[in-house]
């Protein structure tokens, strides 16, 4: 084998570490710290993205402000829809609990945001349900 050829593949390899590098930098400075949804002493989900101009905190804290509206009350009907041509949301009696995105699927390594909202949004009925059993 050439000298130069050697040369050539490690430079090659360097290169490509180098780019695998640099990708996994910027995944790493994309993902937040999650942050948790809690229904009582449950944690349903978390958000661990921001969206919609939302940091992941503010995205819980909006949640759980309407959770904690209906927590203890005798009706907690959950319920997902579509929000936008991409998103899916969902909704605690109606008001909009999430809006989950294909980043935040693609966060909890699902296709897509309905398979999301459909795995949150019965976490969020198990979460409720137990909470009213125990008053």
């Amino acid at each position: 084998m050439e000298m130069g050829h050697v040369k050539a593949r490690m430079r090659s390899g360097m290169i490509w570490l180098a780019v695998l590098c640099l990708a996994s930098a910027a995944v790493w400075a994309v993902q937040e710290s999650p942050a948790p949804v809690d229904c009582g002493s449950f944690t349903c989900f978390s958000f661990r993205l921001s969206s919609g101009g939302r940091s992941p905190e503010q995205r819980a804290s909006d949640a759980m402000e309407v959770i904690n509206k209906y927590l203890g009350g005798a009706v907690g009907r959950v319920t997902i829809a579509p929000s936008g041509k991409k998103n899916s949301k969902i909704l605690l009696n109606g008001e909009i609990v999430a809006i989950l995105t294909p980043d935040d699927a693609a966060a909890e390594k699902l296709k897509t945001p309905r398979d999301l909202a459909l795995r949150w949004s019965k976490k969020l009925e198990i979460a409720f349900e137990a909470t009213k059993a125990q008053k």
